[in-house]
């Protein structure tokens, strides 16, 4: 099961920290918990997250439980709202059960029915995922599948740019395109990981469309165009939808990344449990022009190969600094170079030598014999410029450049694919070296970070926003990482702390409660009792103090 986001919301701050206490006791439930103290807080988190279940007062000042589910449904249509309430009002009950909230719950009735309707909000969520509606609609549509000239021409416009195109609203709307080509885009990229061995050639592309299928259905009401690269790429360029002529301003674009990023999880999540492959994703962090797509593509999928952690399932926004590119170099490989490439770039070895072999193989003329070394070596140099490798590799010694493009430095047909093979399998356990290094780099500015502000903002949300990456994902490296949640650590840190601060006599325990990130005495008692053993002014017995 998969982690869930849940909101608290309440005016009334012992109710709040009451609920978040009960709901992160209850580990069972595996929820990333977010507090509001005010429905305008509440909104502010929405704009900055997707939010699965809302846990909600229905009586607040200013804006209503009512007025703030309109609000997360316009956001997150998919989340789930709970309304508490200290009053058994039938006019409530009715409305937010005629707007769509899955339970109501009087606030005397204790704590297991609040337990029971979150669990049944996470069930809820979870029969969702697993619904084979998406691949029954993608069975359905199939047949109307995208014409191979659509997904020409933007394959074109993806890896030559407008002007070998002719970017014109006329020649989108004959291509049936939802798309504008006076209005921006954002571009998401998608990657099948791994194809299991009993999926054939002839049904990765059912199962592309089933991926497309399920983007189009979380996207809504966007304009979204998907362009299949090849068996593993999925391009999706989106648009806000448009109301008069007017295209959508800075603030809805804003809104609408929001959204896709969320929505993003939903469809990676689907794509593990329904079709049961890995995907990768990487999104734009703002909309670009039509002149930069071709490069922006280019830019995402090198940061999609370099990746992180085991470079699956990964969830990842374009950042600032991405090195520049030679966007028209390799772009239209033969079949081979494509298998080729994709092998090294998923650190496939067995792929990659099997691909250097067929290359090789029928090559008897000494003609044939040098377009295939010079195919393969052309293949390697281009990824070891693209990757930005080329200094590194040499320092290291293990890859001359002048004697992988030169075949004269080879005393023998055999030694040349051995070398080359040799190559291939460096750069394979190259990238994995770099990639695990970007990941301890980022566990370790997390790690950091929950040091140096144990009494701040210690969210998922905040830390991935920390790092450039999506929370759940970074939820999952950190585990693949470090084998241990992020949640334990920050609790080791805060019980580390606080014995550290409840050794000096100085501080009062309400004081050491505060420097830990706790507004509750009580609840920083309980916390320590639960993880220490014994309470915090025993403990200072114990010491002496």
């Amino acid at each position: 099961m998969r982690m869930y986001r849940l909101l608290i919301v309440d005016d009334e701050p012992y109710t709040v920290d009451g609920l978040f206490e009960l709901l992160q006791e209850t580990e069972m439930l595996g929820l990333d918990l977010y507090k509001a103290y005010s429905a305008n807080e509440a909104i502010e988190w929405l704009n900055r997250v997707k939010i699965d279940i809302v846990l909600s007062d229905i009586r607040m000042p200013g804006m209503d439980g009512l007025q703030l589910q309109r609000q997360i449904k316009a956001r997150w249509p998919r989340c789930k709202v709970i309304f508490l309430t200290g009053m058994n009002e039938m006019t409530y009950i009715q409305q937010a059960l005629r707007d769509g909230s899955i339970d109501y719950i009087l606030k005397t009735e204790g704590d297991e029915p609040i337990l029971r309707s979150v669990r049944s909000a996470i069930d809820a969520l979870e029969e969702e995922l697993k619904s084979d509606r998406y691949l029954q609609h993608a069975k359905a549509r199939i047949q109307q599948a995208l014409p191979g000239l659509r997904n020409g021409w933007f394959m074109q416009l993806l890896q030559h740019g407008i002007d070998h195109v002719g970017l014109t609203q006329s020649r989108l709307a004959e291509m049936e395109s939802p798309l504008s080509s006076s209005a921006p885009l954002l571009p998401v990229l998608a990657r099948v990981d791994r194809w299991p061995e009993h999926i054939t050639g002839t049904d990765r592309p059912l199962l592309l469309f089933a991926i497309e299928n399920i983007v189009q259905e979380m996207l809504g009401e966007m304009n979204a165009q998907s362009v299949i690269i090849d068996d593993s790429y999925l391009m999706i360029m989106i648009q806000t939808q448009h109301r008069g002529g007017c295209h959508a301003g800075e603030s809805d674009q804003a809104g609408a990344i929001r959204f896709v990023q969320g929505m993003l999880e939903t469809v990676q999540s689907t794509c593990t449990q329904l079709l049961q492959l890995p995907v990768s994703v990487i999104c734009g962090r703002a909309f670009v022009s039509w002149e930069q797509i071709a490069d922006t593509y280019f830019r995402m999928r090198q940061k999609l190969v370099l990746g992180v952690g085991k470079g699956e399932n990964m969830m990842l926004l374009t950042g600032r600094g991405l090195s520049k590119v030679d966007s028209g170099a390799a772009m239209m490989p033969s079949r081979l170079r494509e298998q080729l490439d994709v092998a090294l770039e998923s650190g496939r070895s067995e792929e990659a030598r099997t691909a250097i072999h067929v290359c090789f193989a029928n090559t008897g003329e000494y003609a044939r014999y040098l377009e295939a070394y010079y195919t393969v070596a052309n293949q390697l140099i281009s990824l070891i410029n693209r990757w930005g490798w080329a200094e590194q590799l040499e320092q290291d010694g293990e890859i001359r450049l002048e004697q992988l493009m030169n075949v004269q430095s080879h005393s023998s047909r055999e030694q040349a694919v051995e070398y080359l093979l040799t190559v291939a399998e460096r750069l394979i356990t190259f990238k994995q070296g770099v990639q695990d290094e970007r990941t301890e780099r980022i566990v370790e500015r997390i790690n950091r970070y929950i040091r140096e502000g144990i009494s701040g903002d210690l969210s998922l949300t905040a830390l991935a926003e920390l790092v450039f990456l999506n929370p759940a994902y970074l939820s999952v490296l950190y585990k693949q990482t470090t084998g241990q949640n992020i949640s334990e650590y920050i609790i080791s840190v805060r019980l580390e702390k606080a014995k550290e601060l409840l050794q000096d006599s100085q501080y009062k325990i309400h004081e050491v409660a505060a420097a830990i990130g706790f507004d509750n005495a009580g609840y920083f008692t309980r916390f320590f009792r639960k993880n220490a053993g014994i309470g915090p002014q025993e403990y200072r017995d114990q010491a002496g103090i």
